[in-house]
């Protein structure tokens, strides 16, 4: 039987409230289950939030950001191991350092081929992040983005070779469909039309300005509900608390939408979430940032065939091209509006979108996107051992733990440990 190919990942990981790690989690869930040739690992990124976080057997490290050798040590790990690939889940904030610079000496350091994912590309940005992000993408084996304006971005404002440039859509996990009415009639929406976002909550949500727009909805729809769902982002509270959710909260006390916009306070596991998305007639993203290339909020609506409302933001303008959402200016709360309440006044305009949405969706599968991900990795881990062989030697030694070696051969150090 020949062996697994060993796939480790950096990146956040759950337990850890974050967008990046979710993506982590459910990708290497994936891949465990349609790509049995894959073994994924995880060396995972503390924060230096002060939370200490249990993590699941799948976890063989962990690095802390607030130790400032983490990641060439982690590297040096990494190059005295039997890992074939290493995928850098890449995200400026999850980094120590000015825009993450402190990954960098990770690339330089780590001689196993790199396959990095970005889910941040910033335009027009100024020299340190558009240096780093030219680091990466020049020594990783391959980069992986999840839409075709990330390439266009690369290529326009980075001036970085594109050969090695990967398209891989945001994945989305299965559901079971119940049907938009028995949703409904589980989370005790009987009748009316509902209005949803999901997510944590930050500031660059633009949330109150959906807030702001429902009143022109109430007055056409008058049984219509906004549900907001999750909880704050946990960086986002550890600087100012609840301060923005209770900004909202008085935004609907003041317009007397008690009745029309509810929060859910809460983590959403995937089978409530889906009932939620399911029983959802339109779905708004009415984010602030225009350059934002990605969004796993927005791509699981898609899978589900949601009729969409969004500002334009990058990744948007992409998933809701040729007729398949609707959009409203960024900060224009009378525009979007007019929007939610035009999709959920015209039941064959909505249907029509959800169609055309649905049908879109289909390949961000997370079976299709983990075996996208599986023959990315394929052929980073062949790539290298052609040119090992065409060297006459190989990069690293290969050390194969033994099943009676404990844990502690990854040696501890300053920032790296064992999982326990």
């Amino acid at each position: 039987m020949k062996r697994k190919l060993r796939v480790l990942f950096l990146s956040t990981y759950p337990p850890r409230a974050c967008g990046i790690g979710t993506f982590a989690g459910d990708l290497t869930a994936s891949l465990k289950q349609n790509t049995p040739w894959i073994a994924p690992r995880i060396a995972a990124i503390d924060l230096d939030d002060g939370e200490r976080l249990e993590y699941g057997g799948e976890v063989v490290c962990r690095v802390t950001n607030d130790q400032r050798r983490a990641y060439t040590d982690l590297a040096q790990i990494v190059n005295g191991s039997d890992y074939d690939v290493v995928c850098v889940q890449h995200e400026f904030g999850i980094f120590p350092g000015e825009w993450g610079e402190g990954l960098i000496g990770f690339y330089a350091a780590c001689r196993k081929p790199i396959v990095t994912t970005l889910h941040t590309i910033i335009p027009r940005c100024s020299d340190l992040p558009r240096r780093i992000v030219r680091a990466i993408v020049r020594t990783s084996r391959a980069t992986v983005v999840m839409a075709e304006v990330a390439v266009d971005l690369l290529r326009s404002d980075y001036a970085v070779p594109l050969d090695s440039v990967r398209v891989i859509p945001h994945g989305v996990p299965p559901f079971r469909r119940m049907g938009r009415y028995a949703a409904k009639n589980s989370l005790g929406f009987r009748s009316g039309k509902l209005i949803s976002t999901f997510g944590l909550l930050s500031r660059g949500k633009g949330l109150e300005y959906m807030i702001a727009a429902m009143p022109q909805v109430v007055d056409r729809h008058p049984d219509a509900v906004y549900c907001i769902l999750g909880r704050t982002h946990p960086l986002v509270k550890k600087h100012e608390q609840e301060s923005y959710r209770e900004e909202l909260e008085q935004m609907v006390a003041e317009r007397g939408l008690e009745q029309n916009v509810h929060f859910a306070d809460r983590f959403l596991a995937d089978e409530e979430l889906s009932v939620f998305l399911e029983a959802t007639d339109v779905f708004v993203t009415p984010y602030l940032g225009a350059d934002q290339i990605t969004s796993g909020a927005l791509a699981r609506a898609a899978f589900f065939g949601k009729a969409i409302v969004s500002t334009p933001f990058l990744y948007a303008t992409e998933l809701l091209g040729n007729r398949r959402g609707r959009f409203a200016p960024f900060k224009n709360s009378d525009l979007l509006g007019r929007e939610v309440a035009a999709v959920l006044s015209d039941d064959h305009l909505r249907a029509a979108m959800e169609t055309r949405m649905e049908e879109y969706g289909r390949r961000m599968a997370w079976q299709s996107v983990a075996r996208q991900y599986a023959t990315v990795f394929t052929h980073a881990a062949f790539s290298q051992r052609k040119l090992v062989a065409a060297a006459g030697a190989g990069i690293a030694p290969r050390l194969r733990r033994s099943q009676s070696q404990p844990k502690s051969v990854v040696t501890r150090t300053q920032g790296v440990e064992p999982s326990l």
